[in-house]
């Protein structure tokens, strides 16, 4: 715990995360359940599972084929899609990044992640992060995640 009243104490991102995998199962995107860590970066994991038969959107081949798919987030470069394709004896990672901070509103992730799904070219990948360093203090962030908990 923070004992210091000069620097914002760690807000729990556990909230955030939960309140995006909602909102990601209110538009039938499937996640399994958040895997989080609380280390000195805090981050989570959710595995996507494919949609049902008679979804009305099937995912784009580059997922659908993909060995696994999983949404991350980290404290320091906020949001990321992982799929993992066999290629001979190696499992090959594609990275996608949503881009624009760490803490998006779960709508625009909802948003970012069905075009993703079904259209990845209409989706380009941003690599503008990290956004913040986990070694500086930084109350805006720590007021953003804050606010999910309440």
């Amino acid at each position: 715990m923070n004992t210091d009243p000069s620097q914002p104490a760690r807000a729990d991102h556990r909230p955030y995360i939960e309140t995006v995998r909602v909102a990601l199962l209110l538009k039938d995107i499937h996640v399994g359940a958040a895997v989080f860590n609380t280390g000195l970066v805090r981050s989570a994991a959710m595995t996507l599972l494919p949609p049902d038969e008679d979804f009305d959107e099937p995912w784009h081949h580059t997922f659908a084929s993909a060995q696994r798919v999983e949404l991350r987030w980290t404290e320091e470069d906020g949001w990321s899609l992982l799929a993992l394709h066999a290629s001979g004896d190696a499992t090959l990672p594609t990275i996608w990044r949503p881009g624009f901070g760490a803490v998006l509103p779960p709508d625009e992730v909802t948003t970012w992640l069905a075009l993703l799904l079904t259209m990845p070219v209409a989706s380009a990948s941003r690599e503008d992060g990290p956004y913040r360093s986990h070694q500086r203090r930084d109350s805006a962030f720590e007021a953003a995640l804050a606010a999910y908990a309440l």
